[in-house]
C-alpha cells in the first residue's frame, strides 16, 4: 500500500509535529513510502527516513518527521528513494538498544526516484 508522510503525521513542519491516529492503524501493513535518506548520528551507519531533503532528526532545530529503519543498510544518497517494508508503530527497544516508536521493518528499495519525483 503506498502512503505518504502525510498518513503518519500530524503538523509536519511546526514545533506541534506528532504521530497520526493513522499510523497506529496502519501498524502491521506492508507499506511503500518516499522519503529521503538521514543518516543518524550514532556513528553504527543508521539511517532514518525523512520528508524533507537533507532534515536531520538528530539535529533540527524544529522536530522532524522521520521513521527508523532498524537493520536498513544502503550507499548514501541525496536523491529521493521510495521504500517498501512492514510499518511498525509504537514504542519499543531493539535488542541493539535504540528505542523508536515508528518504523519501517525489513525495509528495502523499491524504486530511486528523481528529486521532482
Amino acid at each position: 500500500m503506498k502512503i505518504g508522510f502525510d498518513d503518519l503525521f500530524a503538523g509536519r513542519g511546526g514545533a506541534e509535529l506528532a504521530f497520526s491516529e493513522r499510523a497506529a492503524a496502519l501498524s502491521g501493513s506492508e507499506v511503500e513510502i518516499r522519503g529521503f535518506l538521514a543518516p543518524l548520528h550514532d556513528g553504527a551507519g543508521r539511517f532514518a527516513l525523512v520528508d524533507t531533503p537533507g532534515a536531520c532528526p538528530d539535529c533540527a532545530p524544529a522536530p522532524v518527521a522521520a521513521i527508523h529503519l532498524p537493520g536498513f543498510r544502503a550507499a548514501p544518497t541525496t536523491s529521493a528513494v521510495r521504500l517498501r517494508g512492514r510499518l511498525a508503530y509504537g514504542f519499543t527497544i531493539a535488542a541493539d538498544g535504540v528505542a523508536s516508536f515508528l518504523r519501517i521493518e525489513n525495509a528495502s528499495i523499491a524504486t530511486g526516484l528523481a528529486r521532482g519525483g
